[in-house]
């Protein structure tokens, strides 16, 4: 059985806790045709909040670039709420070591975000 939260505060439902960041990041689409920047402010090994430019449009899946770590997490959406959404990570890709010739859009998109 879980704990109450304190009044005010909703339960804590995620299995790992979360770091607040505040880290650049690209979206981009599985099929590497599309991408937009975006911001990470919480992380754990399993998840993230995301906020996005107004406007952007979040699909339920994509690749989320975490720029200043250089690695690329396959992820599915859990929830939006107008610009913000929490993600899952599915599978997580360090850039250093990806080898599929079909995923090298997501070195060359972190490459140019890096390089600015």
């Amino acid at each position: 059985m879980r704990d109450k939260a304190p009044a005010g505060r909703p339960s804590e439902r995620r299995p790992k806790s979360r770091k607040q960041v505040l880290l650049t990041g690209i979206i981009a689409s599985v099929s590497g045709d599309s991408s937009f920047d975006c911001t990470i402010r919480d992380l754990s090994e399993t998840g993230a909040r995301i906020v996005a430019a107004k406007g952007a449009q979040i699909p339920p899946a994509f690749y989320l670039i975490n720029v200043r770590d250089r690695v690329a997490y396959e992820t599915g959406l859990v929830r939006s709420d107008g610009l913000e959404a929490g993600v899952v990570f599915r599978k997580t890709l360090p850039l250093s070591r990806l080898t599929d010739p079909a995923l090298g859009f997501l070195k060359r998109m972190w490459l140019a975000k890096a390089t600015r």
